[in-house]
């Protein structure tokens, strides 16, 4: 079996995905899209399909479109069969089949590319001739379609089509995409951005492909995606990656790190301690991802992480010096909810003032109280019994 038995068709479907993000970054903003409807692609100008794309990726950088090349005829078997069954007007309508492969001169694909050798009749008569004499069975069901036509019929359709080879292929098509998004991002925010909008447009192709009635995409969508991704690049803010990731263990009775034996301690709830642990998470994986794509400068998380501590030092200390000396258990522990309640509830402490979501806050508290030895705490007695709990917290 080939090395590229699987490898081909899942890059070609990655390939179409790509390839429609870059149609819509490229073109109209009114224009909408839809996938795996009449087409691999169609674009539609107020709700009809004007732009039908057929889209082939070859791993094979040699590949060429002959006259009796599947990719050709199989086209055209889908092309003629809604021409034939009257769900397209060549007439206004442009069919389009995007290709890595190569034409080869004199080849139909040849003759039907969009230059000033197009020759149609040409086109038509090499089809005829083949569709006749092939002996190729498995392609047999794509002759008859076509021939099916009147030759009228088949002229019409090889007017409305076009052969685009030598196509980018995949990694190139990423190459413009970066190209489109360049104006939207200062250059060293130019990868981080694209990776995103990517993110975000895959995830959209498949809550499209699996809808029963999908709606079209249009540019204007993209592009105010692409915008509000650029938002986050500003100096004043920083991109939200994490906003409903969750870890895939959540054990608020059984976890043993530090952070979540503190809010035991202080009796805080089940439900709680779920959403701190959440924090926690969302917190931890989003100060990686900025490390890792230095978009945190110099020392500004450990600047932020000081002005985390001073906050709770101030509020804590204001709390805990009303504490009367002989205080039973259960006013201690209440005490420290009202601290954790300021922290979770009430402050807003931002690493960049443009980062609002909680998430940073509440889960950097939560990294701060999980250190080996901690800069924050919440019951007021913790740092006198740290020694019976120190080995309980471990990092991620």
């Amino acid at each position: 079996m080939s090395d590229f038995s699987a490898k081909e068709p899942a890059l070609g479907y990655l390939y179409q995905a790509r390839y429609a993000l870059w149609l819509l970054l490229d073109g109209d903003e009114e224009k909408g899209l839809v996938l795996e409807s009449l087409d691999d692609i169609v674009l539609e100008t107020d709700g009809a399909p004007r732009d039908l794309l057929q889209t082939k990726h070859h791993i094979n950088q040699q590949a060429r479109l002959t006259d009796s090349s599947p990719d050709l005829w199989k086209t055209l078997r889908i092309w003629s069969t809604h021409f034939q069954d009257r769900r397209i007007d060549v007439g206004v309508t442009r069919l389009s089949l995007i290709t890595t492969a190569s034409a080869p001169a004199n080849s139909v694909a040849a003759f039907l590319r969009a230059d000033g050798q197009r020759d149609c009749r040409a086109a038509q008569q090499r089809l005829l001739s083949i569709a006749t004499s092939s002996a190729n069975a498995h392609l047999e069901p794509s002759f008859a379609a076509f021939v099916a036509l009147a030759e009228d019929d088949q002229l019409a359709l090889l007017r409305a089509m076009f052969v685009i080879d030598n196509s980018p292929g995949i990694l190139d098509v990423g190459d413009h995409i970066r190209r489109r998004i360049r104006a939207a991002v200062t250059r060293e925010h130019r990868e981080a951005v694209f990776e995103r909008l990517e993110g975000w447009w895959m995830a959209k192709v498949i809550e499209h492909l699996r809808a029963s009635a999908p709606q079209p995409v249009s540019g204007f969508e993209v592009y105010d995606k692409l915008a509000a991704i650029a938002e986050q690049f500003r100096p004043d803010a920083l991109p939200i990656d994490f906003l409903d990731a969750r870890p895939e263990t959540i054990d608020p009775h059984g976890d043993n790190r530090l952070f979540v034996h503190q809010l035991r301690m202080i009796d805080l709830g089940k439900t709680r301690i779920e959403k701190a642990i959440i924090d926690y998470y969302r917190a931890f994986e989003q100060r990686s991802r900025w490390a890792r794509e230095d978009l945190v400068v110099g020392g500004e998380m450990e600047t932020y992480e000081e002005r985390l501590v001073d906050e709770w030092q101030r509020l804590s200390a204001a709390i805990t010096d009303e504490i009367p000396r002989d205080s039973q258990e259960s006013y201690l522990r209440k005490t420290g909810r009202d601290i954790f309640n300021w922290m979770e509830l009430t402050a807003d402490i931002r690493i960049r003032p443009s980062v609002t979501e909680p998430y940073v806050m509440r889960g950097s508290y939560h990294i701060l109280a999980n250190k080996p030895e901690p800069t924050v705490w919440w019951h007021p007695r913790f740092m006198e019994r740290v020694a019976a709990v120190i080995g309980i917290g471990k990092e991620v």
